[in-house]
């Protein structure tokens, strides 16, 4: 099964660039990935996870770390929920060289590149991660005076209590960070995430990065599992997706908003992902939100 992709306009307001929530999964969450980062906290029951194929169990104390190039799943049901505290992040709030989080970027390229992005965390962290979360939870209900800032502060202070907690892979970690640091490949996947509207080749990075187009592409596979073009039709198909849902826009416009040259090729691209016409995409899910209602 192709993923879904996800945009972060469904779950990310306009005036601030994160959101958190909670839900309660009952439900197969079908195989997705995010044009954002996304942490998920479990903090009751347990069910199967699967990020990029390779599956283990959620239970209390989980923290779960996603970057667009991670394939997500959740396999929950009715008589066994789990609860899971969901934070979304505009990866460009990390990237932007003016942004607050520009601190946590060598934290999140490392964390990027951990072949399992989740730990399971005793008791005493546990706690320490819901009292944050409460907190960031409390300044987004409320909006108060300096809420926006009380947040991100709260928000590092949370990554970084995971950071300084967690056990990473230090086998899968060592080759391919010395990779990222030397060759500033994260940098470009970072470039990728934010203008996947542009046009983008593998030549354009190649004089923007200083580096040749060839070494741009494998290193792409090693550190993602999947070769440039697959990465960026990803991403730009996630915010199609969203823009399909969330606007009264025409598919054309839609097409050349998120990035492609032209309709044939929106289409042949939607199709093979997603098994329908965006058209019928848009129906489909139109469809199935009346019939919730």
């Amino acid at each position: 099964m192709n993923p879904l992709l996800v945009s972060h306009e469904e779950w990310i307001s306009k005036d601030l660039p994160f959101a958190l929530r909670t839900d309660i999964i009952t439900a197969h969450v079908i195989p997705h990935c995010h044009n954002y980062i996304e942490f998920n906290f479990t903090v009751a029951g347990s069910a199967i996870e699967k990020i990029n194929g390779t599956e283990h169990t959620l239970r209390p104390g989980t923290f779960t770390l996603l970057f667009p190039h991670h394939i997500h799943e959740i396999l929950a049901a009715p008589e066994s929920p789990v609860t899971v505290i969901v934070g979304s992040i505009k990866i460009e709030s990390f990237y932007d060289k003016k942004g607050d989080f520009l601190a946590l970027t060598e934290l999140l390229s490392q964390a990027a590149l951990d072949k399992t992005p989740y730990n399971e965390f005793g008791e005493d962290i546990k706690k320490e991660l819901t009292d944050i979360l409460k907190s960031m939870e409390k300044e987004l209900m409320e909006r108060g005076k300096w809420s926006a800032l009380m947040f991100k502060s709260k928000l590092m202070e949370l990554l970084i209590t995971y950071d300084r907690n967690r056990t990473p892979n230090q086998l899968q970690a060592d080759g391919k960070r010395i990779l990222s640091q030397k060759s500033g490949v994260w940098d470009i996947i970072t470039y990728v995430s934010q203008y996947y509207q542009e046009d983008i080749t593998l030549e354009l990075l190649s004089k923007r990065f200083h580096m040749s187009a060839s070494h741009i592409s494998s290193s792409f596979h090693q550190l993602l599992g999947e070769n440039f073009h697959k990465y960026l039709e990803k991403i730009r198909l996630a915010q199609a997706c969203d823009l399909l849902l969330s606007t009264d826009s025409s598919v054309l416009d839609i097409c050349y908003e998120t990035g492609f040259k032209s309709y044939k090729t929106f289409s042949r691209v939607f199709l093979k992902n997603l098994g329908l016409s965006p058209t019928d995409y848009r129906k489909l899910q139109s469809d199935n939100h009346q019939k919730k209602q």
